[in-house]
């Protein structure tokens, strides 16, 4: 989506290609101005997470894989696709552990057997597309910062499909702008070098339910 905005009390609220900016003054809404917010948290989350500790980036993605379990039919997405079957203590494990090399191969194998042109090829939906990326990147060698980065991105990429495609936009605009202020704390807290709990996305999103918009 290019932009979007919703009234709020004499101010904007906004999404433009997946970030959200909220509570801005009418007069004070230029296009350079939303890019520059949109860059500027861009770049504080890649920055954040390039300097976190490897600690720090495996509790994140213990932590976030409670927003993606939340998706429509996400265990079953990884199943049938990836012929993974998540037990969630055991994987929370192997990324303490970097234990990950079996679920890599696994990954690569299901791909190779995918034909885009047999006649049975079923195309995935959007979100059974994010959901096989997600699980790709959490099980992911996570030395290399973009993995981490991609999973938020990837949230933010959730939240604004559903704000696109559900019947209830102003419902999934605020749920993004709490996404976007959540991921700010984040970046903050990284600085503390403290390890992130992993119950931080399970409490966040405890009364959100994602419905199945295919």
């Amino acid at each position: 989506m290019i932009a979007v905005f919703v009234i709020m009390d004499a101010c904007f609220a906004f999404s433009i290609s997946g970030f959200w900016v909220s509570k801005v003054n009418i007069g004070e809404i230029k296009l350079m101005d939303i890019v520059k917010m949109i860059d500027q948290h861009s770049f504080a989350l890649r920055q954040a997470i390039e300097q976190a500790s490897l600690e720090q980036r495996k509790s994140l993605v213990k932590a976030v894989f409670a927003f993606y379990e939340k998706l429509p039919n996400f265990q079953s997405t990884i199943e049938q696709n990836y012929q993974i079957k998540i037990d969630k203590k055991q994987l929370f494990q192997d990324i303490d552990q970097e234990n990950l090399i079996d679920y890599q191969k696994q990954i690569r194998q299901s791909n190779a057997l995918v034909d885009e042109y047999a006649d049975d090829y079923e195309e995935l939906a959007a979100i059974e597309v994010i959901s096989l990326d997600a699980f790709f990147l959490m099980v992911s060698n996570q030395n290399k910062s973009q993995h981490l980065v991609a999973l938020f991105n990837a949230m933010i990429e959730v939240l604004d499909y559903y704000e696109n495609f559900s019947e209830n936009s102003i419902y999934w605009n605020e749920v993004l702008a709490k996404e976007i202020l959540l991921q700010e704390q984040i970046i903050k807290q990284i600085a503390t070098h403290i390890i992130f709990d992993e119950s931080i996305y399970r409490v966040h999103y405890q009364t959100i339910e994602f419905p199945d918009l295919d």
